[in-house]
């Protein structure tokens, strides 16, 4: 099993919360504003990114075929999406064998097999890269984020 990357997949399903609770709070076109060169997308687009590519491992994870979200997904259909992904990904690397192989046709790569737990540690690495590019645009744009990093997760003050 592979609860020892239940506190990481806590991390990432707090991070996606709290930034879709700050993209709540800034001007709705910001979300939209064209990317510069470097980055997945729009804010949205890329938020929407990170919820579908969510919803793909942890369907991948239960032997299921992906839901994939709409790039133009508004914040309430992707925080769902974050909020039912998030803890389902928990539940799962509590009854998951760590060396259990997932086998699925990925659109980018082909057909793939690997342990389970390389599936979950690349949804965490995806999450984090994606809300890294987010962390650039918002600074960009003029609106910072707020801190996404474990330590603000787990109360330690810089």
């Amino acid at each position: 099993m592979l609860q020892s990357l239940e506190p990481l997949l806590a991390y990432n399903r707090w991070a996606n919360q709290t930034l879709v609770r700050h993209c709540r709070s800034v001007d709705p076109a910001l979300l939209d504003a064209a990317p510069p060169a470097g980055v997945y997308g729009s804010i949205r687009a890329t938020l929407a990114h990170i919820a579908s590519a969510e919803a793909a491992y942890t369907a991948r994870l239960r032997g299921e075929e992906p839901q994939r979200l709409p790039p133009d997904a508004d914040l309430d259909q992707i925080a769902a999406s974050l909020e039912r992904t998030g803890q389902a990904l928990i539940e799962l690397a509590k009854s998951i064998p760590a060396d259990r192989v997932i086998s699925y046709r990925s659109p980018t790569f082909g057909d793939v097999s690997a342990p389970a737990w390389v599936i979950f540690s690349q949804l965490v690495v995806h999450g984090c890269d994606h809300r890294s590019q987010l962390a650039t645009l918002f600074t960009q744009f003029g609106a910072p984020l707020p801190p996404l990093d474990v330590w603000q997760f787990v109360g330690i003050r810089r």
